[in-house]
């Protein structure tokens, strides 16, 4: 069952638009990953769809019921209280359907916090900040969940046990959307459904069609290949060099590779 549909959104900010004409849908049981850099609209987006900004044109449209908790990139609230007695707030606000105490704080230690359970939330780092801003969000159990790059700040045992708690919410019912970067720590295939950000459109990906293969020649002014470069590549002959990359970073490599002075040949869309 659907429990949200986004029909040709679209969102203006100081005269630029962030995201134009998006169209997708949230099932009960699926996890969408929206991934792509930063300034693509991402965060936008998923503001747009919380009701934190007015479309320009389009719906957002949740079924009769969805209860939606948000956890927002960065959270800009200056909570000047205890992590424990903030969350156990939380928790109590969100009525019956939320969390019970015991469980609330079997997430906290699972989440890493219990060392940090009586220091003031304004105290932590931003990771910790962010841990505290996942676990809010997760506590209410809602129908929909949609957290805005929740691996920024985390290394992949915390990534992936973000993923667990999420995975479990989705096991029994809820409609997951995660927005993503290429540096997560977090492998593509946890997700049902996969999009990216670029452009200011949002591009369903095809598992078996979201790998590009690059064409480069370098000149006398080209500057040597990154190590995280040298990970895509694929083949080098004469001064050509050619990078696999997946579509979500495609235009990133690209750019990277014109910043160092290579010149673009050309590209191929590859079956994997």
């Amino acid at each position: 069952m659907k429990i949200l549909t986004v029909k040709d959104l679209s969102f203006e900010n100081e005269g630029y638009f962030a995201f134009k004409h998006v169209t997708f849908s949230l099932s009960q049981n699926e996890s969408i990953e929206i991934s792509g850099d930063s300034g693509t609209g991402k965060s936008a987006l998923l503001e747009t769809i919380v009701g934190l900004n007015t479309p320009d044109s389009g719906t957002a449209k949740y079924s009769s019921g969805a209860r939606i908790s948000f956890m927002p990139q960065i959270e800009t609230q200056h909570v000047d209280i205890p992590v424990g007695e903030y969350l156990e707030t939380s928790r109590q606000l969100a009525g019956k359907l939320a969390v019970d105490s015991d469980q609330l704080n079997d997430l906290s230690a699972y989440m890493g916090m219990r060392p940090y359970i009586d220091r003031k939330v304004s105290s932590l780092s931003l990771g910790l900040k962010q841990r505290v801003s996942f676990l809010q969000a997760v506590a209410t159990r809602p129908s929909v969940l949609i957290l805005d790059d929740p691996f920024s700040f985390q290394n992949s045992f915390y990534a992936h046990n973000m993923v667990d708690i999420f995975k479990d919410l989705q096991d029994h019912g809820s409609g997951i959307i995660v927005t993503t970067s290429k540096r997560d720590p977090i492998n593509d295939d946890y997700f049902d459904s996969r999009y990216v950000m670029e452009a200011k459109s949002l591009e369903a990906l095809r598992k078996n069609h979201d790998w590009y293969l690059l064409s480069f020649k370098a000149t006398t002014d080209s500057m040597a290949i990154t190590k995280e470069l040298a990970g895509y590549m694929a083949n080098s002959f004469g001064n050509i060099i050619e990078l696999k990359v997946p579509v979500v970073q495609k235009e990133s490599v690209i750019r990277t590779m014109l910043e160092m002075n290579y010149l673009f040949e050309g590209m191929m869309n590859l079956e994997v």
